[in-house]
């Protein structure tokens, strides 16, 4: 070994030392550096002014969770697409904000309308159909006076006992509302027969809508020629001879004495006759048939009353 070397045993422990000495500089300078010379700018708090931030810089990550109060928010600026669903709650909606534009048609239904809020001006004229009644609701004193109109009376809904006393006069009365039928001749017609005749012109027909019971009236001018005999006369309603004839009884007209003319008259009777159209007429004979009898100015008047 040459005068001023080294000798390996004394060189490695001076490049150990050196090794270490350098892994902690390297150490030093990664970890100690960075405070000593920061590599980033640092900003003072309310340093970043509103012109320091450039336009769409603050993205929806940088907005922290409750940040955009309603004083940020334009005016105006929110729309619909910006509201979630079902976002919209009752608290959030001014008094009178909800006008008619605003609801759908069709969406007010019968749970949305409180009870009694259709009042009268609310309903449509002509709204109020039959069937929105309900059957009875309608009392004496919710009829308007004059409202029952004879087109909203029922056939044979005005009974006996709604007509007050007294209140059908006559000209409330139809034509043969109470059949009734009537004839007259002033010709002289004489007999001499003893079998029942018709007396001429003495015959009328009446047409009964209900059983009724049928008066017959009948007056007349009668003689005789010849004192001693009887003129007889019956009332017949089709083949039926009328009370009191109907029992047998003879009804004598006049006994008067001949050539001595008298007024006469008589009412039959037949009860319970059934609807239908009658023929009504009067019959006469004399009794021996020793006298001929006469009639002039005569009258048969035939009514009918509900049985």
């Amino acid at each position: 070994m040459g005068e001023g070397a080294i000798s390996m045993k004394k060189a490695i422990p001076i490049i150990v030392v050196t090794w270490i000495l350098s892994l902690l500089s390297t150490l030093a300078i990664v970890y100690v550096a960075p405070n000593l010379f920061p590599t980033s700018i640092q900003i003072n708090d309310g340093a970043v002014t509103a012109e320091k931030i450039s336009d769409g810089a603050v993205i929806t990550a940088k907005l922290a969770d409750g940040s955009v109060t309603s004083a940020k928010i334009l005016d105006g600026t929110v729309t619909a697409v910006d509201l979630a669903d079902g976002s919209i709650i009752t608290a959030k909606i001014a008094d009178g904000a909800v006008t008619t534009t605003k609801i759908a048609d069709a969406a007010v239904t019968t749970a949305k309308i409180a009870d009694n809020a259709i009042i009268t001006i609310k309903l449509a004229d002509g709204a109020v159909t039959s069937a929105k009644i309900l059957d009875g609701a309608v009392t004496t004193s919710d009829l308007a006076t004059g409202a029952v109109t004879t087109v909203t009376i029922a056939d044979g809904a005005v009974t006996t006992n709604k007509i007050a006393d007294e209140a059908v006069t006559n000209r409330k009365l139809a034509a043969q509302a109470i059949p009734f039928a009537s004839t007259y001749s002033v010709s002289t017609a004489s007999t001499t027969s003893t079998s029942w005749a018709d007396m001429p012109y003495m015959s009328v027909n009446i047409t009964l809508s209900t059983t009724s019971h049928m008066i017959i009236m009948f007056s007349s001018e009668a003689w005789l020629n010849v004192e001693g005999d009887y003129l007889l006369v019956q009332a017949l309603v089709n083949s039926t001879v009328a009370y009191p004839s109907h029992t047998g009884n003879l009804i004598v007209l006049t006994r008067t004495t001949h050539n001595n003319t008298g007024s006469y008259s008589y009412i039959f009777y037949l009860p319970n006759v059934s609807p239908g159209v009658y023929n009504v007429k009067l019959q006469w004979k004399m009794y021996y048939g020793t006298s001929t009898g006469s009639v002039e100015s005569r009258t048969l008047t035939v009514f009918a009353l509900p049985a």
